[in-house]
């Protein structure tokens, strides 16, 4: 049976037969026809659009028996069958035409060059064409079928690609349009409207949403407003609609020049509780101060009808906050108690202790200020009793009870120094989510509800709790309030013991003595406040109960704060009437004493040997232990039930307390103490009247489910109320993919041409391997750029507001796990901006939605790589840092080096680390491999480095990269502080 092979006429060369040979016998070279190259080009050809030279050369063939010429899905390409006998005959007299040998009868001519324009057109990337029209240099010349047309097998006839179907350069059948394209007769290509009227609806969709959601928000706060309204009184009203208009309350300013009521007008709430002497006016927590210090308990702790009669006294709002930390503690006593003995901290690595020798205790139901100097471990001394970080020596006991203070971490709240909130929530947003997170998963969400309630009410922020909280650089609150709502979000967890960072940082003097009152009140309510101080003013000074001086790391003080000045002046200093005693007390301990004593040594090591003397001289025990003192026991030294002393708890460590010894004046100073600290609702033994701490410890949070929820809930509300960051983001992917479309149409969807197939190949334009990578390329670069900084401002903007609920015992999971998913809509958005103008304007071959896929798991990748940059660089660096490396992730796709040149580095595996290269291998696979029936597309993909087949597979690898730098960012999220640069 004979061999088919494919034989070409070179532009204006001439082509010969070669005779078949039987039986084995040696063939002879019969030259059928021979046509010179330039008779041969300037051959006209004949009304039936055949050249006539064409025609002699088909019956030549015929008649000398070589075979019968054929064409094969192209115009004018000739197939010669032959013998197999003489293969290797025709395959020499082929390679002599492709090295250019010598015209003799045994061998093929050299081709003739092609005219100059068209020489010009086949280095450009374009066949050779007259006016639209692809034409060879010689009436054998094989030519292309024409792009917008198909050649049926047999290349006898070339048809226009009809409606619904598009047809590349070279095709044999016309492939079908996907539906919904725009596919006109004569089309080369498809260009896809359905997911651009997708696009269109779902921007209609979201914008309609908007609106509606809008417009019922509104309608509700109108409706809250009037129902509000009509449940005060006339005169409240009015004070309500002036308060809704101006935002404040103004006074009249006394001959004095001072306004008639010193608190901070901003804070108080319309139409609330009045206390007694206040006229109309509501304090909130501050309505404890103006209560009798008194328990009305008997020892087993059952409430007299004095004590109802007193809780009964208390305004509805105040009733309603304490019943719900009753609920959350299990108990009556609602605070936590800290003994510490020879506490001491030295970090790892270093030679100097920070803390050293610490011991003292802290109260339930007080309000002690930690005071010192910068450097004096005064963070490091809070944040060992917190739990934060773990002592290296020393003992400490919560409630009497030894253990690690990290397991507390639920029954303790903690105010930073800056106010830590979510700008994008309200108020009452943001202390709802911390009550939901951190309350007993036993709760309702009505008593959840009603808790929130009762905390907003007595922080006095009724009038704001629909406010936005906003920013520091955007304020929409003021900071008095915004503080107050940091302090909110604690008290709505329902703590024992609450710790503040210099809580009148930033305030002016009326803001801050009307928080440390609110401080002061929640401590009389039987709640540990412990805060660190810098230069109290005076009023805020002897609000004080207790003081823990440092200095180096060493105490210098701890008592009450009406026996400092008798022990400074123990050891020569002279405290100046009518100074602040704050600021004569800071100057001391910070070794500026000199004003205050002429002579002797001032030094800071001076101090700390005073105390340790002190201490020395003390005959009590002194590791911390649990003492009661009950009405009518020996230890009250007393049992007239009339003391005030005798009739409430004295729960108390026995701790060194050094002023006795010195001033007769300490027995009057600790029965002021004790009457300023006592808790209204203090009972006897904490041991004996609450429960087990590990009990309320397990019902303490919502499940790790609950909390992705509430987590992923607040994320979506953060996006709505930053709307305008969502159109930017969208806008500005639509216009990269426009741009980028724009680039590429010029090409009509042709991004690749190879060699043709043998022996064809010497015909072939030049060859185009760098678009389809290139795209990839560009693709890469655009979505990175795009997708960079969004990717960074997921978990930047919160990295410490996440700190501050992750050691309150927030799930850091759950929160990682719902910002995470959060951005999915967001991000698919961006995506299909993006590739809609992208494939409308640059027309690949590739389909729509594999294309799709492809971006949206680079975007994937790009927004889980710029996590990772966010939890290990600094917030105000990140975004310009996560850009240029998404950029550097882009240019490693193997376009530019190629990825063949990488190999041969031997450096392909860093290449393939980026996600880059796997997105440019199916941008390749995919715009390549449909045109392999006319290329030569192995040797495209050997040259290039990249695989043609593996989908799936790359697809799957741009999931698991992604994948990969969540889990890193995660892992980042949770050691990261460390790892910040």
């Amino acid at each position: 049976m004979g061999s088919r092979i494919l034989v070409f006429g070179p532009w204006n060369g001439w082509l010969g037969c070669l005779g078949p040979s039987l039986h084995g016998r040696k063939s002879n070279l019969i030259l059928d026809i021979i046509l010179p190259c330039r008779r041969a080009a300037r051959q006209k050809r004949s009304s039936s659009g055949r050249s006539p030279m064409l025609e002699t050369w088909r019956s030549t063939l015929e008649v000398a028996g070589c075979g019968r010429l054929e064409d094969e899905g192209m115009s004018s390409w000739l197939s010669v069958s032959v013998s197999p006998l003489v293969w290797d005959r025709v395959a020499s007299s082929l390679t002599s035409l492709r090295t250019g040998q010598n015209n003799t009868v045994n061998s093929l001519p050299q081709f003739c060059p092609p005219f100059a324009e068209c020489q010009m057109a086949r280095l450009g990337y374009h066949a050779c064409a007259i006016d639209g029209t692809n034409i060879g240099m010689g009436p054998f010349e094989p030519i292309i079928c024409q792009a917008g047309n198909y050649c049926p097998p047999g290349g006898k006839t070339t048809f226009s690609c009809p409606a619904g179907h598009y047809c590349q350069p070279g095709a044999a059948t016309p492939t079908p349009c996907a539906a919904g394209s725009l596919c006109p007769e004569g089309s080369s290509y498809e260009r896809y409207f359905i997911p651009l009227g997708v696009l269109i609806a779902l921007d209609i969709f979201i914008i309609i949403g908007i609106i509606i959601l809008r417009f019922r928000s509104r309608l509700s706060s109108s409706a809250q407003v009037h129902h509000s309204s009509l449940s005060k009184k006339p005169e409240s009203t009015v004070v309500g609609l002036a308060r809704a208009v101006t935002r404040r309350k103004y006074k009249r300013i006394s001959e004095e020049g001072e306004s008639s009521d010193d608190m901070d007008h901003e804070m108080r709430a319309v139409g609330s509780h009045p206390p007694p002497g206040r006229g109309d006016v509501w304090a909130g927590f501050q309505e404890a101060l103006t209560m009798p210090v008194r328990s009305y308990r008997n020892p087993e702790g059952i409430m007299s009808p004095q004590g109802e009669d007193l809780e009964k006294s208390l305004p509805p709002q105040i009733r309603a906050f304490i019943d719900s930390m009753r609920k959350a503690t299990d108990a009556s006593d609602i605070g936590l108690s800290f003994g510490y003995s020879q506490l001491a901290f030295q970090p790892k690595g270093t030679s100097r202790p920070i803390l050293q020798d610490i011991t003292g205790s802290i109260r339930s139901g007080t309000l002690t200020a930690v005071m010192g100097g910068s450097g004096a471990g005064k963070s490091t001394f809070v944040n060992v009793l917190m739990g934060k970080i773990e002592y290296t020596h020393g003992k400490v006991e919560v409630n009497g009870v030894p253990g690690k203070l990290a397991r507390y971490k639920k029954l303790i709240g903690y105010v930073p120094q800056d106010d830590i909130v979510l700008p994008d929530l309200t108020v009452r947003e943001n202390i709802m989510h911390s009550a939901r997170i951190r309350l007993p998963r036993t709760w309702t969400s009505q008593e959840i509800e009603n808790h929130v309630t009762a905390v907003i009410d007595c922080l006095e922020l009724s009038h704001v709790r629909d406010s936005l909280v906003g920013s520091v650089g955007k304020p929409v609150i003021s900071g008095g309030q915004r503080k107050r709502v940091s302090i909110g979000m604690e008290l709505a967890a329902a703590p024992m013991a609450i710790f503040l960072d210099e809580p009148t940082s930033g305030l002016d003097a009326t803001s801050a003595s009307s928080i440390m009152r609110t401080l002061k009140a929640i401590a009389r309510l039987g709640i540990s406040v412990i805060a660190i101080i810098h230069q109290p003013r005076m009023e805020i000074f002897e609000m004080l109960d207790d003081l823990i001086l440092l200095a180096n790391g060493q105490q210098l003080y701890e008592g009450p704060e009406s026996g400092v000045q008798p022990f400074f002046e123990k050891f020569g200093y002279i405290f100046p009437k009518h100074a602040n005693y704050g600021d004569v007390v800071t100057d001391i301990i910070t070794g500026n004493g000199r004003a205050y004593k002429t002579s002797g040594d001032i030094s800071k090591d001076a101090l700390i040997a005073n105390w340790v003397a002190c201490r020395k001289e003390i005959q009590s025990p002194v590791v911390p232990t649990m003492e009661v003192s009950r009405p009518g026991s020996p230890e009250s030294g007393s049992s007239t039930a009339g003391d005030d002393d005798n009739e409430r708890r004295n729960t108390r460590v026995s701790v060194v307390r050094p002023v006795s010894p010195f001033t007769v004046n300490l027995a009057t100073a600790k029965s002021k103490l004790r009457q300023s600290s006592a808790s209204v609702l203090a009972v006897g033994n904490f041991n004996a009247s609450k429960a087990p701490l590990g009990r309320l410890l397990k019902k303490r949070g919502a499940s790790r489910l609950k909390q992705f929820t509430l987590c992923l809930s607040r994320a979506f509300l953060q996006q709505y109320r930053n709307l305008s960051v969502f159109w930017f983001e969208v806008g500005l992917a639509a216009l990269a993919g426009f741009l980028l479309g724009l680039a590429e149409n010029a090409k009509n969807g042709v991004l690749f041409m190879g060699l043709y197939h043998r022996p064809y190949e010497i015909l072939s334009t030049a060859s185009d391997f760098k678009s389809a990578p290139e795209m990839a390329l560009l693709t890469a670069i655009a979505i990175g750029l795009v997708s960079a900084a969004p990717g960074v401002r997921v978990f930047s903007e919160e990295m410490l507001l996440h700190r501050r609920e992750a050691e309150a015992g927030h799930s850091r999971l759950a929160y990682f796990m719902a910002k995470s998913v959060s951005v999915l809509p967001r991000m698919t958005m961006a995506c299909m901006h993006f590739t809609v103008p992208l494939w409308l304007l640059s027309t690949p071959i590739m389909g729509w939605g594999l294309g799709f896929a492809a971006n949206l798991w680079y975007f994937y990748c790009i927004f889980g790589l710029a996590s990772v940059i966010s939890m290990v660089v600094k917030r105000e660096d990140a975004p310009l840092f996560a850009t240029m490396i998404a950029l550097i992730v882009g240019i490693l796709s193997g376009a530019a080096p190629p990825l063949s040149s990488v190999r041969n580095w031997k450096m392909e595996w860093l290449w393939r680390m980026s996600p880059g290269v796997w997105l440019a291998e199916i941008y390749f696979g995919q715009l390549v491999s449909p045109l392999g029936y006319l290329y030569d597309i192995e040797s495209a993909a050997f040259m290039t480095g990249f695989r043609l087949d593996g989908l799936w597979q790359n697809m799957g690898i741009l999931v698991g990269i992604g994948t990969i730098y969540r889990i890193l960012a995660f892992v980042g999220l949770v050691w990261g502080t460390k790892m910040r640069i």
